[in-house]
C-alpha cells in the first residue's frame, strides 16, 4: 500500500479526500456511519448513568460525584489495558474484524446495563454494595466493546487517506463525533423524558447491531504491505520515545480526549445536584444539561470542517495550539459561573467544543503523520491510551473535588491543564520535526 502523493486532479473523492485505488465511495461512506454509530455509543454513558444511579439505584447525593466518576472510569480502566493490545492486534488481523466484534459486545452489554436493578433482584442482591458492583462490572464490559470497536475507525481513516488529506479525513471522524453528541444529547436524552430511560439502553443495543452489520458488509481492510517485525509495548516506546512530535500527539491527546466525558459527567451531575433548588426533577435537569452539551456538539461540528482544511494549509501545531488554549479558557470560564443553568454555559461551552475539535484532530493528525507505517495501529493505539488516562484522572481527581471544593472545580483544573499543555508546545515548537516542514518559526 502506497501512502504517499499519488493521485491526480481527476481521481474519485469522497467530501475533498482522494478516494486510494482499491476503496470505493461506499467504503468511505460506511466508515463515517460506523463511525458515528460508535460516536453514540462511547456518549452515552454521560446522559445514562447518573439518572440510573440516582432513580434506578438510589445512591447517596452527597456520594454522587464519587461514585458517578468511579463508574464512568470502571470502563476507562478496561481501555486503559485493552486500547495497546487492540492496536498491536489490529496490526495483526486487520480493522474490520475488531470493530464487528466491538459493536456486537456494546450492544449486548448495553442492553444489560439497562437491567442491572432486575439482574440484582434475580440474584437476590439487595444491597447497596452489590448493586453497585454488578452496575460496575456491566460497564466495565461495555467499556471493553468500545475499546475493541471505536480505535479501528481512526486507524481506518489513517489507511484510507493520503497525507495532504488526512487533515480532512481526521476532522470527518471528527464530525461524526460531533453529529454523535448532538444526537445523544439533543435528540436521545429528551426522547427519554418521554420513553423513559430504559428506551435509552435499547436504542443503544440497535446502535450496536446496526454498527456491526456496516462493518462486516461495507467496510474493507487497506493495510501496509510491509508488516513490521516487531510488534509490542516496548517497541511503541522506542518510537514515541524517540519522536517529539508524537510526544506532542500523545500529552495534547493525554488532557483532552476525555473532554465530552468529562463536561457530560459534571455538568449534567452540577445540574442534576441542583435541580431540587431549581424546582426541576433530576430528568428534566438531565435534559437541560444534554441540551448545553447539545450545544457544545453542534459547535464542535461546525467547527471540524475548518478544522480539517486549516490542518492542512495552515498546519498540524498552530490548530493544536490554538485549540488548547481556547479550551483552556472555556473551561476556566465555566468554573467561575455559579448557576450552571445560566445561559452563559452555551458560550463557554462552545469555546469547549472548538477547542476540542481544533486539538484531538491536530494530535490525530500529527500521530498519524509521524507514525512507522507498519506499527500505525500500534502507535494510534497508544494515543488512544491517552483517552482513559484523561478520563480517569480528571473523573477521579475532579470527583473529589466536585464533593470536597465545589461543583466548580473540575472545570477549573481541566481548564488550568489545557493552556498549560498550550504554554508547552509553544516553548518546544522549534525543536519539531513537522515544525520544520511547515515552515513556522523558531
Amino acid at each position: 500500500m502506497n501512502h504517499g502523493q499519488e493521485g491526480s486532479s481527476l481521481a474519485k473523492r469522497f467530501a475533498g479526500i482522494e478516494i486510494p485505488a482499491g476503496l470505493k465511495w461506499s467504503n468511505f461512506f460506511s466508515l463515517y456511519l460506523a463511525t458515528l454509530f460508535v460516536s453514540c455509543l462511547a456518549i452515552l454513558p454521560a446522559v445514562l448513568q447518573p439518572a440510573l444511579l440516582k432513580e434506578v439505584i438510589n445512591i447517596p447525593e452527597n456520594q454522587a460525584g464519587t461514585i458517578n466518576a468511579g463508574l464512568q472510569n470502571v470502563g476507562h480502566v478496561a481501555t486503559l489495558f485493552l486500547i495497546i493490545p487492540v492496536g498491536i492486534l489490529s496490526d495483526r488481523v486487520g480493522r474490520r474484524i475488531l470493530a464487528l466484534i466491538g459493536f456486537v459486545g456494546c450492544a449486548v452489554f448495553y442492553i444489560l446495563f439497562g437491567h442491572t436493578k432486575d439482574i440484582c433482584l434475580a440474584l437476590g442482591i439487595t444491597s447497596l454494595a452489590g448493586q453497585l458492583s454488578v452496575t460496575y462490572v456491566l460497564r466495565a464490559m461495555i467499556g471493553i466493546g468500545l475499546v475493541v470497536c471505536y480505535p479501528q475507525f481512526i486507524t481506518l481513516v489513517a489507511d484510507y487517506t493520503y497525507d495532504r488529506d488526512r487533515g480532512k479525513g481526521m476532522a470527518l471522524n471528527g464530525i461524526c463525533f460531533g453529529v454523535g453528541s448532538i444526537i445523544v444529547f439533543a435528540v436521545l436524552a429528551q426522547v427519554a423524558q418521554k420513553t423513559g430511560l430504559m428506551s435509552l439502553f435499547y436504542m443503544a443495543g440497535a446502535l450496536g447491531f446496526l454498527g456491526a452489520i456496516v462493518s462486516r458488509l461495507w467496510l474493507v481492510d487497506r493495510m501496509p504491505q510491509e508488516k513490521p517485525k516487531k510488534l509490542g509495548i516496548k517497541e511503541i516506546y522506542k518510537v514515541v520515545s524517540r519522536s517529539l512530535d508524537l510526544k506532542v500527539s500523545y500529552v495534547t491527546s493525554l488532557l483532552v480526549r476525555g473532554d465530552t466525558s468529562v463536561i457530560g459527567v459534571f455538568l449534567i451531575l452540577w445540574m442534576v445536584c441542583v435541580a431540587g433548588k431549581s424546582g426541576i426533577s433530576p430528568l428534566k435537569a438531565t435534559a437541560k444539561g444534554g441540551i448545553v452539551m447539545m450545544v457544545m456538539g453542534l459547535v464542535s461540528f461546525l467547527a471540524f470542517p475548518i478544522v480539517g482544511v486549516l490542518l492542512d494549509r495552515w498546519g498540524r501545531l498552530p490548530v493544536i495550539i490554538s485549540g488548547l488554549i481556547l479550551g483552556g479558557i472555556g473551561f476556566c470560564l465555566a468554573a467561575a459561573t455559579e448557576d450552571p443553568f445560566s445561559p452563559v454555559m452555551y458560550p463557554f461551552m462552545a469555546l469547549v467544543g472548538i477547542g476540542y475539535a481544533s486539538a484531538v484532530t491536530g494530535a490525530n493528525t500529527l500521530a498519524s503523520d509521524a507514525s512507522p507505517k507498519p506499527l500505525l495501529g500500534s502507535i494510534l493505539g497508544g494515543v488512544n491510551t491517552m483517552h482513559p488516562l484523561c478520563v480517569l484522572f480528571f473523573l477521579q481527581v475532579g470527583g473529589f473535588l466536585f464533593d470536597k471544593l465545589g461543583y466548580w472545580s473540575p472545570f477549573a483544573l481541566k481548564g488550568i491543564a489545557d493552556l498549560l499543555c498550550g504554554l508547552w508546545i509553544i516553548a518546544v515548537r522549534k525543536r519539531l520535526v513537522v515544525s520544520k516542514k511547515e515552515g513556522i518559526p523558531a
